[in-house]
């Protein structure tokens, strides 16, 4: 039986570089439909959005910036965190613009022609980079997921394929969830992006681990954090590099 990696292993034999060609600059139509889902849910909720304040954190950010190329037009203060060593240090290579730095700008293009501003993807390639703040430490599992880093509460918070690959069983899940929640503010808004029926992904030839869950799981646990749900939608995703049927992405507030 071959091993299935998960915890400590993403900061020892979790390959970064590998993950970013594999899951997000693929030319895979699979990956194509994923990230697409991605970019026009977080499009959608960011232009109609009624957001109360400027600062963000992303839980669980691994080695990519897709999100932040979104949120950055909407929260121009954003802490990204992520439990891998490796992960964050993929992150801090691209900030400082390093020369071993994962090479972003064709996706940060891609976007900004979606949106019909594929002249100014440099602007938004800067502005991504100036909006992150911080490159910190996270744990889901702790009641201060960021200890020992102490913050306000943040006005939002985004979290893509993280919970479910980080708990080792559904009980977990929703405690994590419930950790979540201690570091948004009253009113804040949690987008989320979820797989669902998945029990492991491949990175290179290693498979990690992800606990299988579904729609019902993730609303039970959302609502139970102290969340109203604002949308939730889904979308139907075939790769060879994953068992997973569903993505989900889910808006929510917390009470």
């Amino acid at each position: 039986m071959a091993t299935v990696y998960r915890g400590d292993a993403y900061n020892t034999d979790f390959d970064s570089t590998t993950y970013v060609k594999t899951f997000v600059l693929s030319d895979l139509e699979g990956v194509h439909k994923a990230n697409a889902f991605r970019s026009d849910m977080f499009k959608e909720t960011l232009s109609k959005g009624d957001f109360t304040g400027p600062r963000l954190l992303e839980i669980g950010g691994g080695p990519n910036i897709t999100n932040v190329i979104h949120a950055c037009t909407r929260f121009p203060e954003i802490i990204f965190s992520d439990y891998s060593e490796n992960c964050r240090q993929a992150v801090e290579k691209w900030v400082k613009n390093t020369p071993d730095a994962c090479d972003w700008s064709h996706f940060i293009k891609s976007v900004c022609e979606k949106e019909g501003n594929g002249n100014k993807w440099e602007d938004r390639q800067a502005m991504v980079r100036q909006s992150i703040k911080e490159i910190v430490h996270c744990d889901i599992h702790k009641s201060n997921p960021l200890e020992p880093k102490v913050y306000e509460p943040f006005d939002a918070i985004m979290t893509s394929y993280c919970v479910e690959t980080a708990s080792p069983d559904k009980d977990s899940f929703k405690e994590a969830i419930k950790n979540i929640t201690n570091l948004l503010k009253p009113g804040g808004n949690l987008f989320m992006f979820t797989v669902f029926n998945e029990t492991a992904y491949l990175v290179g030839e290693r498979q990690f681990y992800t606990l299988n869950v579904d729609q019902t799981l993730v609303k039970t646990a959302i609502i139970e954090g102290g969340f109203h749900i604002v949308s939730a939608e889904v979308q139907s995703i075939d790769t060879v590099y994953s068992d997973a049927s569903t993505l989900s992405f889910l808006s929510a507030i917390k009470q």
